[in-house]
């Protein structure tokens, strides 16, 4: 008897901060890849050379051409929670090529969780890969300094099967030197 497998086509990911989430003073980004070498650009003390803006943005740090290379030519895309609301990001990313923005859902009410919810096709097309690696990153976002990772999911284990019923939740440390709005506690991933 061949036993068949079921794919998921949905993720559904909902993150949990220590404090109530805050769109007007920081972003938050949920970076997805085919690949487990993907990089993003690390929070203090780890990285002070690069922000982590979207593709696109220009940088106040390093040169656009270091931030297609070093970073946005590994990622498929990426969700952004913002004032505007929860918006989903398909790659690849060249520079001087626009990036299109799709709404998923308004802010709602700000709380200490957020969720994002989406196709998978959305972001990897037809080719959905085996593994998905992801990783969720918080942002301070002031006017005129430098935009750097405040915290990110430290664990080595931040990737999913495609598998619809696969489920991966992924703690992170408590640090009380961050401000409560941008200091992640928890990722759990659900393809459904």
């Amino acid at each position: 008897m061949t036993q068949y497998v079921t794919y998921g086509d949905q993720m559904v990911v909902e993150v949990t901060l220590r404090g109530t989430m805050d769109v007007n003073a920081n972003r938050y980004f949920l970076v997805l890849a085919s690949r487990s070498d993907y990089k993003i650009p690390l929070p203090p003390p780890d990285n002070i050379t690069y922000e982590f803006i979207e593709p696109g943005t220009e940088p106040r740090l390093g040169s656009s051409v270091e931030y297609y290379t070093g970073f946005y030519a590994s990622w498929e895309g990426y969700c952004v929670a913002e004032p505007a609301g929860y918006f989903l990001v398909d790659g690849p990313f060249s520079q001087g090529v626009s990036v299109t923005r799709e709404s998923l859902s308004n802010i709602g009410e700000a709380s200490t969780t957020m969720r994002f919810n989406f196709r998978l096709s959305q972001i990897f097309g037809t080719s959905i890969p085996a593994t998905i690696y992801f990783d969720f990153v918080s942002v301070p976002w002031p006017n005129s300094q430098p935009r750097l990772a405040a915290d990110h999911l430290t664990s080595t284990n931040a990737y999913i099967s495609k598998v619809a019923g696969s489920t991966n939740p992924v703690t992170d440390d408590a640090n009380d030197s961050l401000d409560a709005s941008v200091d992640i506690l928890k990722c759990t991933v659900t393809i459904q």
